[in-house]
């Protein structure tokens, strides 16, 4: 009471509430920097590790490795209570009053790093927007805020775990307001906005540049009906990649001792990654790859040669579309912490690049596959997550793909309309007990 007390005498609610965002986007800022760097790093070595020599079949083992640290962690100092990803985050705002364990303010990060730095097939943006909820619901409920408000400061802090570690404030703001607060007043939304600036301000001291980097200044408004084909063929992969990501997950439920499943898990994850090598970790420098012309490349450090002509790397990309999903599954049910946020991007950045190559290998129309695989990107995202806004200013923010806001509103906007069709619910709110994480 000494607290409410003193920070209303000395700066009153409106004050205290600008310091609290600004706070909790310098902590989720640190949060998103240590995790991506740490976990950039440790795949760069492993990969070279890896790969740069003949031991490459180490990745049968590696991967179960780190999910099994992370499986040790969580039960050893966590009592096996990690609340993995946003459907956790959600369940608080529900059910406990967005009041977030402290323990979530770092155990995100580490089971994160222990997870994909050691080649788990999952993306980190769920873990940070966790650790950054966290933040805010400890620093509101330390500075004495009442029940609304603390949830509030919670969105804050994963509107800033957005924000740094893709660099794009607007998304990272638009993301709270659109998966977390739902029916906001405008004037309620000046604390996101200011928590993800922060955030994104400070990360960007620390960790600069964009996950990726996109050249291009316009869009062809006569491949039109191609991105509206895009949009049902990215809506299709999106609802295969939902049902894939519990059908599996319904699978490792059923099973009870965790470290079976870690090594089951595991070892079946190494088996996808030993033969498809780009799917170890995040994924995110193989859309790179695409996005700089160098689609040839996915080939690289796989044991089985191939000869990527046209068709053949036709075949591959959807081949990595099909089982990436597959890979992240493996990781999360075997017990590792990530989510499906950054591995819908791979997928989606697969299908866009699949649909125009192979519209252009057809011969029906001659398409630019970079522009088509950023609008995958959003048009997967959308569809799986069901966060169309999201989706459409997180590409423009992190690709600097302005220009193609139009196909990017567009095919979003269809992606999620039609999977959301065929399948009411997104892959974090199936209704049922199966986890989303």
């Amino acid at each position: 009471m000494r607290i409410r007390y003193w920070r209303r005498r000395h700066f009153g609610e409106n004050t205290s509430l600008i310091i609290a965002s600004i706070a909790i986007g310098i902590f989720g800022a640190f949060g998103a920097v240590a995790l991506k760097l740490g976990v950039s790093e440790m795949t760069r070595l492993l990969h070279e590790w890896l790969f740069g020599s003949n031991r490459s079949l180490l990745v049968l083992l590696i991967p179960t490795v780190g999910i099994l640290l992370s499986v040790l962690f969580t039960h050893w100092w966590l009592n096996g209570d990690l609340g993995r990803g946003l459907p956790a985050v959600l369940k608080d705002v529900r059910e406990n009053k967005g009041v977030i364990g402290a323990h979530k303010t770092y155990s995100q990060v580490i089971t994160s790093i222990l997870t994909v730095g050691a080649g788990g097939s999952a993306g980190l943006e769920a873990p940070i927007a966790s650790t950054g909820a966290a933040w805010g619901s400890n620093i509101a409920r330390w500075m004495k805020f009442d029940e609304a408000t603390r949830q509030l400061l919670l969105a804050c802090g994963a509107a800033a775990g957005i924000s740094a570690i893709f660099n794009a404030p607007i998304a990272g703001a638009i993301f709270a307001l659109e998966a977390i607060l739902l029916n906001i007043a405008i004037p309620l939304a000046v604390p996101v906005l200011i928590a993800s600036a922060s955030s994104a301000f400070v990360s960007s001291l620390i960790y600069k540049g964009q996950p990726f980097v996109l050249l291009t200044d316009s869009w062809s408004s006569a491949a039109l009906p191609y991105y509206i084909g895009l949009a049902v063929f990215a809506a299709l992969v999106a609802v295969y990649t939902v049902r894939v990501y519990h059908g599996i997950g319904a699978r490792f439920e059923r099973a009870r001792n965790p470290w079976v499943k870690a090594i089951v898990g595991g070892t079946m994850l190494g088996g996808l990654i030993l033969f498809f090598p780009p799917l170890l970790g995040e994924g995110y420098d193989s859309v790179e790859k695409l996005l700089s012309g160098e689609a040839e490349m996915l080939s690289n450090y796989a044991p089985l040669s191939m000869d990527l002509g046209a068709w053949n790397l036709e075949a591959l990309v959807l081949g990595l579309m099909l089982l990436k999903v597959a890979a992240t599954s493996l990781t999360l049910g075997a017990g590792g912490n990530g989510g499906m946020f950054g591995p819908s991007l791979f997928i989606g950045g697969m299908c866009g690049f699949a649909f125009a190559h192979g519209i252009n290998l057809s011969g029906f129309a001659q398409l630019n596959e970079v522009n088509f695989t950023v609008v995958g990107m959003a048009a997967v995202l959308s569809g799986t997550i069901h966060i169309p806004l999201t989706a459409i200013f997180l590409i423009a923010e992190i690709t600097g793909g302005y220009a193609l806001f139009v196909p990017l509103m567009l095919v979003s906007s269809m992606s999620y309309l039609i999977s959301r069709s065929v399948q009411p619910y997104s892959i974090y709110n199936k209704p049922t007990k199966q986890r989303a994480d």
